[in-house]
């Protein structure tokens, strides 16, 4: 008898990435719950016959990655289609890769909303992509892709597939083919669903069913983004996300999966194909402000699909310091999981709001904007360092 993935790592190091489930031989052995800190993970079920498979699709325990770091190259860009960047969160490389597959009658798989949660689902059609575009910060339920995936690819598809880095890692211990090409985005982490949905129900009133969150809505501009929350495709309230409650919440790494705070997934090489993310902290002279996206090339095959959009887009090559600096999770960045255990602890006996005001409550405004001011004189600085 062999020992399953989920009893080796435990639920602290678990992901809830969906390899185990793929690579599982036995049809219900593995079911992915939510937990009650808001997370879907695999528990055993009666049908498991301890085979010990899951544990060659699980990225923690069996890491493929065959890119290497000489192959890196980095890039502000953002597609040369206004419209395109318009429906991004930031330059629409996203979309014009996927125009690339769907135009030469390919799949792409990606995350979408499905009955107020996120689930990842595979397209054929260009109509069908705007399900697909836009950042969604929750956890995407995987289910069955990765094997939807294989079997595309062995009915003679080219799939490109798009997930967060240890989702692509999963991917990696379960396919391996010349077709398939994979995206990852840099990822702040997995916020709780529990954490989410409390804060809609308290202040909304609503059936987290019927509820989407355009998390990076352009209104207000690219670096000034709103979170436009809707019921039923109809606008329920817009928040700046430097005052949106839960929003606060997400970026003080008050909510996220455990295994997030460590991640073993931001490493160098990638281990994705291709890179995607805004380029927080810009050099003004490889800026759009309009949507910014940093790519960083990872492998051959990852430059090949590269070299065949470019001309949709404008492309500025940077030093790979230059991008890291304004986003540290491209590689090896720890976070501060100081604020979670109190949060869980209080999580059933204050409101949103009240957990709002003692675990993360915004900052000082003064402090605010010195820290603003401070940032900003930082910047002119490095630039006229890096024109020395």
């Amino acid at each position: 008898m062999n020992n399953s993935a989920i009893e080796v790592i435990g639920y602290d190091k678990c992901t809830g990435c969906y390899g185990c489930l793929n690579n599982c031989p036995i049809k219900g052995a593995i079911e992915f719950k939510k937990t009650e800190e808001g997370f879907y993970k695999p528990f055993l079920s009666e049908e498991c016959i301890q085979c010990g498979y899951c544990k060659e699709g699980c990225p923690v325990i069996s890491k493929v990655n065959g890119n290497k770091k000489e192959d890196l190259e980095v890039y502000s860009c953002w597609s040369k289609d206004k419209d395109i960047v318009r429906n991004s969160s930031s330059g629409g490389i996203f979309s014009e890769l996927a125009k690339e597959y769907l135009d030469n009658n390919g799949i792409v798989f990606g995350a979408k909303w499905e009955d107020g949660e996120i689930v990842h689902c595979g397209i054929s059609k260009l109509e069908e992509l705007k399900e697909l575009q836009k950042s969604k910060y929750l956890q995407s339920k995987i289910e069955n892709s990765y094997l939807e995936a294989k079997e595309y690819l062995e009915s003679g598809k080219k799939v490109l597939f798009v997930g967060t880095p240890c989702e692509i890692a999963a991917l990696n211990t379960i396919v391996n083919h010349e077709n398939l090409v994979t995206v990852d985005v840099i990822c702040h982490g997995i916020p709780s669903y529990s954490a989410y949905e409390k804060y809609i129900r308290e202040n909304f009133n609503l059936n987290i069913k019927n509820v989407t969150v355009d998390f990076r809505n352009k209104d207000n501009g690219w670096e000034n983004f709103n979170l436009t929350f809707k019921n039923k495709d109809q606008i329920i309230i817009k928040n700046n996300h430097r005052q949106d409650l839960w929003f606060r919440g997400f970026l003080t790494d008050t909510y996220l999966n455990k295994p997030c705070y460590n991640c073993e997934f931001r490493t160098l090489p990638r281990f994705a194909d291709i890179t995607l993310g805004d380029f927080w902290g810009v050099p003004a002279e490889v800026k759009n402000s309009e949507g910014t996206s940093v790519v960083t090339i990872n492998s051959k095959k990852g430059k090949e699909l590269f070299e065949n959009i470019k001309s949709s887009l404008e492309v500025k090559e940077v030093q790979w310091e230059t991008a890291l600096a304004g986003n540290p999770c491209l590689y090896n960045y720890k976070m501060n999981d100081s604020r979670r255990e109190g949060f869980y602890k209080d999580f059933s006996n204050l409101t949103f709001n009240e957990l709002h005001r003692k675990h993360f409550p915004f900052p000082n405004p003064v402090v605010s904007f010195i820290r603003r001011g401070l940032g900003f004189v930082k910047r002119r600085l490095l630039k006229v360092l890096r024109g020395a």
